[in-house]
């Protein structure tokens, strides 16, 4: 009876060590090692946190490509958000051994300075904004607008917007034609330019705005315009496409004149307030 006794009692025992083996060698650094993932992956998530709202703005502003004044606002959060993508903490998934899932949690707790990436790419999305709102705003703006804005040119003595009786070239809301034609009278003009009022003055007597429903439409103007370029009595002066406008300035301008009135519209145009 008592060898049954002693074996059993030392298969007991076996299991009673080998069951103590497992789980404070196996099971319990196990568990430990994935207490550590864990922490170290919600302080990485933390970490990640405000870049990566950053970066998912911007990818969602270059997913909508709305059009930006300047172009090269849309390159630059592009690139600027690619680069903070790099600098975000990758996260694996949980590994299956121990010692691998320890060298996953020391990689994760390393330090992470993300602040010139956020910063960067803070001015990257304002200056992208920023462009794609001057966009709009030289894109069918209204009569009231245009007019507004002219009245902000340094050089500019006076303002009259066109209307369906005085409209010189008959085209307001017609097919094709403008949605709106703003002229101005210029400082800048020497020469006796004669008219009943500004828009009778024509673009001769300073210049004009011209707002279409597309862009096409604004280009087709323009390039009818242009088959009158050149010395002679239908010299339409300068003429521009922004947006949906033609800028336009007299022809009584030298052309540096003309250039500069041209910019200086422009800017009243897109400025943003």
């Amino acid at each position: 009876m008592k060898k049954p006794l002693l074996i059993a009692t030392a298969v007991a025992l076996v299991a009673v060590l080998g069951g103590g083996y497992y789980y404070f060698g196996v099971h319990q650094p196990y568990e430990n090692a994935v207490a550590q993932f864990e922490a170290a992956k919600s302080d990485a998530e933390s970490a990640n946190k405000d870049l990566q709202v950053k970066v998912d703005e911007a990818n969602g502003l270059l997913k909508a490509k709305a059009t930006p004044f300047d172009q090269a606002t849309f390159e630059t959060l592009e690139a600027t958000a690619s680069a903070a993508e790099t600098v975000l903490v990758q996260i694996p998934a949980l590994p299956d051994k121990t010692a691998d899932i320890l060298k996953s949690a020391e990689v994760l707790v390393a330090p992470v300075n993300s602040a010139a990436e956020s910063t960067a790419l803070n001015e990257a999305i304002e200056a992208y904004r920023g462009s794609v709102r001057q966009q709009e705003q030289i894109t069918v703006p209204n009569e009231s607008f245009v007019v507004e804005r002219l009245t902000k040119v340094s050089s500019a003595t006076g303002v009259q917007a066109v209307t369906e009786n005085n409209d010189p070239n008959g085209n307001l809301n017609k097919p094709g034609g403008y949605t709106a034609s703003v002229y101005f009278t210029d400082s800048q003009v020497a020469a006796e330019v004669s008219g009943v009022d500004i828009v009778d003055r024509g673009v001769s007597g300073g210049g004009c705005v011209e707002v279409y429903p597309t862009v096409e439409d604004a280009e087709k103007r323009d390039a009818y315009l242009a088959n009158f370029d050149g010395p002679g009595v239908f010299n339409p002066g300068s003429h521009k496409v922004y947006g949906t406008t033609v800028i336009r300035t007299s022809e009584h301008l030298t052309a540096t004149q003309q250039k500069d009135l041209e910019k200086q519209i422009l800017d009243r145009l897109i400025e943003l307030k």
